[in-house]
C-alpha cells in the first residue's frame, strides 16, 4: 500500500518482501518515509526531522518488540491472505456513529495486530512524500492524525494481551503524556514563581537538546541538532491541538492537510488562542504576585541573579539556533540556485 503522492525507492518493495518472507508470523511491514520538500519552509524542515525520529527511533524500537503501532500510508506491505479476512470490516469502520475517513493506515495496522500477527519496520525500504509547508495546513494535518491516534488507541487496547508488554507500556505512557504535561505547565504558570517558569523552559530545551544530540550520533548528521527546536512547536501548537482533536473526534467533514489548495478551515487556531490566553494569564498573574514581594532580601537578590543568568542563557540558545538555521537555510538556497544555473 502507498499514498498517491508517494515516490518509491526502486528497491522498496523488494526490501519489504524480504521481511515478510523471513517469518510467517510477520503480518505487515512498513518502510522509512522521508520528506521531499524539507527545504520549502521551517515547518516542512522540522517535519522532516520529526519523521526521521518517528521512523528510525520510535518505529525501530516498536519493531524490535514486533508491535509497530502504525504501518504508515506512504509505504507498507501486508499479507494478503490475512488482509482479506478483515478488509471489509476495515473499510466499513465507524466511530460514534460516523464513518471513519482518516487514520485508515493506523486502523489497518490495528486489525493486523488484533489477529495476533507481528508488525515490523525496515529502514532499507524507503519512500519520499510531501508534507504541509504552511503552519495552518500543518495544524490541520496534526489535528486529523491526533483524532485517529486516540480513536485507534481505544481499539488497540483490546489487543495488548496478544503482544509484547512493551506495546502496553508505550501506549499508556504516550496516551497520558499530553495530559501530564498540560497539568504541569498550567500549575507552574498559575502557582509558581518566575524562576519556576524559567527553570521549566530551560529543562524542556535541555531535554530536547540531549534527545537531538542522541539523534545526531545515530544518524551521523549534525542537522539533527535542530530537532531540539521541535519542543517549542509541540508546547505552543501541537499540545493544545490534541484537546481540540479529542473534542471533535467524530467530525470527519474536514481536516485535510490541503497540500494542493488553499486551506479554508481555521478551526485549529481556536485551541491555540485558548492555550495562549491561559498561559499569558498565568504569566501575568505570576508577575503581579512577584511585584508585591520584597526583592531586597538576600534570597530575592540571589533569585534575581539566577533569573538574569537563566534568561540570558535561554535567549542565547534561541538566538544561536535561529542564526545557525538561517545560515543553513541560506546555504541550501545558494546550492539550489547554482544547480539551477548549471541546468540552464
Amino acid at each position: 500500500v502507498c499514498d498517491s503522492d508517494t515516490k518509491l525507492d526502486p528497491l522498496a518493495t523488494v526490501e519489504l518482501c524480504k521481511v515478510l518472507e523471513s517469518n510467517p508470523k510477520y503480518g505487515a511491514v512498513g518502510g522509512d518515509v522521508m520528506i521531499l520538500n524539507q527545504k520549502e519552509s521551517y515547518i516542512s524542515f522540522m517535519s522532516s526531522l520529526r519523521y526521521w525520529m518517528a521512523f528510525n527511533i520510535e518505529r525501530s524500537c516498536q519493531s524490535f518488540f514486533n508491535c509497530v503501532s502504525c504501518i504508515s500510508g506512504p509505504l507498507g506491505l501486508y499479507r494478503n491472505d490475512v488482509l482479506q479476512q478483515f478488509l471489509e470490516a476495515w473499510y466499513s469502520q465507524r466511530f460514534l456513529g460516523t464513518h471513519c475517513t482518516f487514520g485508515d493506515d493506523r486502523h489497518l495496522t490495528n486489525r493486523m495486530l488484533s489477529m495476533g500477527y507481528a508488525t515490523k519496520y525496515t529502514a532499507r525500504a524507503k519512500c519520499y512524500t510531501e508534507t504541509p509547508a504552511h503552519f495552518l495546513r500543518w495544524l490541520n494535518q496534526q489535528t486529523r492524525w491526533t483524532k485517529s491516534y486516540f480513536r485507534e488507541w481505544l481499539y488497540n487496547a483490546m489487543w495488548w494481551h496478544k503482544h509484547h508488554l512493551w506495546m502496553t507500556y508505550e501506549a499508556i505512557v504516550s496516551g497520558i503524556f499530553p495530559f501530564f504535561v498540560t497539568a504541569t505547565i498550567i500549575q507552574l504558570f498559575w502557582t509558581g514563581t518566575l524562576w519556576d517558569l524559567l527553570w521549566i523552559l530551560c529543562c524542556i530545551q535541555l531535554i530536547g537538546l540531549v534527545k537531538a544530540a542522541y539523534a545526531c550520533i545515530l544518524r551521523g548528521d549534525i542537522v539533527m541538532l535542530f530537532m531540539s527546536l521541535y519542543a517549542a512547536l509541540y508546547m505552543t501548537s501541537l499540545l493544545p491541538t490534541k484537546y481540540f482533536a479529542i473534542l471533535t473526534m467524530n467530525k470527519s467533514t474536514w481536516g485535510t492537510s490541503g497540500r494542493r489548495r488553499i486551506v479554508g478551515n481555521y478551526m485549529p487556531i481556536i485551541p491555540l488562542s485558548v492555550w495562549a490566553a491561559i498561559l499569558l494569564g498565568g504569566l501575568g498573574y505570576t508577575i503581579y504576585k512577584e511585584i508585591q514581594l520584597d526583592w531586597n532580601t538576600p534570597a530575592k537578590i540571589l533569585q534575581t541573579k539566577f533569573l538574569i543568568f537563566g534568561g540570558v542563557a535561554y535567549a542565547s540558545y534561541w538566538f544561536l539556533m535561529i542564526f545557525f538555521y538561517w545560515v543553513w537555510f541560506r546555504r541550501l538556497c545558494r546550492r539550489r540556485a547554482r544547480r539551477y544555473e548549471i541546468y540552464i
